[in-house]
């Protein structure tokens, strides 16, 4: 009887531990999946001059050996870091990086990329003169020589 017992342990072990290749939540939810469509990713030196906030860190990995070894790319990753991003209501991705992850409970090695989830902040445009309207306003309200 004990062995009947480790043997159904261990199917329940191996079937928990593929939970972790079935894939994205975001192909299987039709809402997650459209808004992660529309998250970009943005390079470092575009964030320039563009409010953003950070909503958090979003990772992606697979197995480079082991029992579920795959072959995704840097860029099948970061589709993947777009679908966790969106489940945080973010517009964009950046500061990615990928490197090899080390050991996961699924593999002996993995190959992961993480990023920041960003919101794009709201145009503040309108809010405060530009300085050419400034002059022109301080021109029209100062006092003039001889009246």
């Amino acid at each position: 009887m004990k062995v009947g017992v480790q043997k159904l342990l261990c199917v329940v072990a191996i079937a928990g531990l593929g939970q972790g290749c079935t894939g994205s939540k975001a192909l299987r939810d039709p809402e997650l999946r459209r808004r992660a469509a529309n998250v970009a990713i943005v390079e470092p030196k575009d964030l320039q001059g563009r409010p953003y906030t950070v909503l958090g860190e979003v990772s992606a990995a697979t197995c480079t050996s082991g029992m579920y070894r795959t072959n995704y790319s840097p860029a099948a990753l970061q589709e993947m870091l777009k679908g966790e991003a969106a489940s945080l209501h973010a517009d964009a991705v950046t500061q990615i990086t990928c490197g090899e992850g080390g050991v996961r409970m699924e593999c002996w090695t993995s190959y992961e990329c993480r990023g920041d989830a960003i919101r794009w902040e709201p145009e503040t445009a309108g809010t405060q003169p530009a300085p050419a309207e400034a002059s022109s306003t301080e021109e029209s309200t100062a006092p003039r020589d001889g009246t």
